[in-house]
């Protein structure tokens, strides 16, 4: 791979990684430290458990192929606001299509009702993400894209 891509790729993991696996504790854990008592926690996770590992294990994938797509807009020159869509598009898609897809094969009653939050999120999440990290994200490849790229081993003379 080139330079600027493994350095947008890991732009992506090292902005979107602790963000995104926070949210996904605080999400899971923050109702029963705001109401003090943990039958919320353990209703999220009894109930979308396996679907969280999977939306975890998804989302390092899905920065992977967010930070190779983001570097590819960044390129061609597309806007930042359009590549930041696209990322956080991409990203919220994979994640959530798999939290969906496990729900699916887990969940052996109610599974429509039980997919009615994962996709509220993945709409409200894309939105949020578009114009805060994601937009941060992309903001820092492009930094990467426009830097002049070094040359080695070679010798400028004026003629």
């Amino acid at each position: 791979m080139k330079k600027k891509l493994k350095q947008s790729i890991l732009t992506s993991y090292l902005i979107g990684a602790p963000i995104g696996i926070f949210v996904v504790f605080a999400t899971i854990f923050v109702p029963s430290f705001l109401f003090g008592e943990g039958l919320i926690t353990i209703a999220i996770l009894g109930t979308y458990g396996v679907s969280t590992i999977g939306l975890v294990v998804a989302f390092l994938v899905a920065l992977w192929i967010g930070g190779k797509l983001a570097h590819k807009n960044i390129k061609n020159g597309k806007s930042l606001i359009l590549t930041s869509f696209k990322y956080s598009a991409v990203v919220n898609l994979i994640i959530w299509m798999t939290f969906c897809l496990i729900v699916g094969l887990t969940i052996t009653e109610e599974r429509f009702l039980m997919m009615i939050p994962p996709i509220i999120a993945f709409v409200v999440c894309t939105i949020l993400t578009t114009f805060t990290i994601g937009l941060l994200i992309t903001y820092m490849i492009k930094r990467i894209n426009n830097k002049p790229t070094e040359l080695k081993n070679t010798v400028a003379y004026n003629v």
